[in-house]
């Protein structure tokens, strides 16, 4: 609900400006970035749910003060706070810790079923709320979500039937045995190229919107076919990643299409063509979409049931860095250069396509294989 609107909106908050409102935007994601692993490895120790509560409470309280800013400076500090509820990592693992390999992808595919329906929803209603009720309506609206979810995990979220021994180890000795997982890499650059080009989408598509004379009671026009083209992607590429065993090439389609994205971008704004900068956005959604139900599901089949939170939290770190980075980016330089922009992004999916390359897809035996293993230091190997 904050993408579609903020980077106009805030402009509005006194003392703004396009740096200011880049770095308010995605300073949300550095918080979460660097508490992904704290709280992925925490709930490796003290369990899913626990976790789950503190990040929400936190959630909640960023989201109160920043229904409240009057000035960008309150709602830095807001969104700040807003981050420290980084909830992405036990959430995952939680998921992981209720389905077998075989389905984690479909179970993934449904989570990310229902973001890509909450964006859908966002996209609709949130020009509605902004235009009546201003940003502070917008926060004001996520604090109520925030607060049901928070009834939701206790009430209807179930616990694991097979509890997972909790770990003892040292986060450091974790983090070096998550890391010692060479595809993960591959994983963790995707997520952070992914979202790095999601937080500069959303930073650019609402100023070309209002540039071209868009009421932002319209702007649903623009952003539900971007997520139904996203959703069009998705399913699909789950099934076929998942029954056949083709992660490395739906990686690479969506890869594909990403760089298709970010040329294109730079052909817009070489041209000031606002059509190209729209089939932009609809392209980047479509590559987007076919990595949400598959990074997961990757990350939790390659590490062991003692370390799903912690591979997790740095799944999770490069995906909020990359948000972060990318709405930096964005307000540093779409004044004066914003075709730059578009050159960073196609450097780095550059980079990601030619290590996706090499990715191994893993085999349903060795899957199983490692979900039943005794952890080891090292988990090289296990990949066709």
């Amino acid at each position: 609900m904050i993408f579609p609107v903020f980077s106009v909106l805030a402009m509005e908050l006194e003392g703004s400006t396009p740096m200011l409102v880049g770095l308010a935007m995605g300073c949300y994601g550095l918080t979460s970035a660097f508490l992904q692993i704290p709280f992925g490895t925490w709930s490796d120790r003290a369990g899913r749910k626990p976790v789950l509560a503190v990040a929400i409470i936190i959630f909640i309280l960023g989201s109160i003060m920043a229904a409240m800013s009057s000035n960008i400076y309150t709602m830095i500090l807001a969104r700040f706070l807003q981050g420290a509820g980084a909830v992405s990592a036990p959430i995952f693992a939680l998921i992981a810790d209720l389905t077998r390999p075989e389905v984690r992808a479909r179970a993934n595919a449904g989570l990310g079923a229902s973001i890509g329906m909450a964006f859908g929803v966002a996209m609709f209603a949130a020009p509605f709320l902004a235009h009546w009720l201003g940003l502070s309506g917008v926060f004001w609206a996520i604090t109520g979500m925030a607060s049901m979810s928070l009834v939701i995990l206790f009430t209807f979220i179930p616990s694991p039937k097979v509890v997972v021994p909790l770990t003892k180890e040292k986060t450091s000795v974790l983090i070096r045995r998550v890391l010692d997982i060479t595809p993960l890499k591959t994983i963790n650059l995707g997520a952070f190229v992914c979202s790095m080009g999601l937080s500069i989408t959303f930073f650019m598509t609402p100023l070309l919107l209002k540039e071209n004379g868009w009421d932002k009671s319209d702007w649903w026009k623009v952003y539900l076919p971007m997520l139904l083209a996203g959703a069009m992607t998705m399913v699909p590429a789950a099934i076929i990643a998942e029954t056949k065993n083709k992660f490395r090439e739906v990686m690479i389609v969506g890869a594909i299409l990403i760089l298709a994205t970010f040329v294109i971008l730079f052909l817009g704004q070489a041209l000031n063509s606002f059509a190209l900068n729209l089939t932009a956005g609809f392209l980047f959604f479509m590559g987007f979409n076919i990595f949400e139900p598959i990074f997961p599901s990757l990350v939790t089949r390659m590490t062991d049931p003692q370390t799903k939170g912690t591979a997790s939290g740095v799944y999770n770190f490069c995906q909020f860095i990359g948000q972060f980075l990318g709405a930096m980016l964005a307000g540093m330089l779409y004044l004066e250069y914003p075709s730059t922009i578009a050159l960073v992004m196609i450097v780095l999916t550059l980079f990601f396509i030619w290590k996706t390359l090499s990715f191994p897809n893993p085999t349903p035996r060795e899957e199983k294989e490692q979900t039943d293993a005794t952890p080891t230091n090292k988990q090289e190997g296990v990949y066709n």
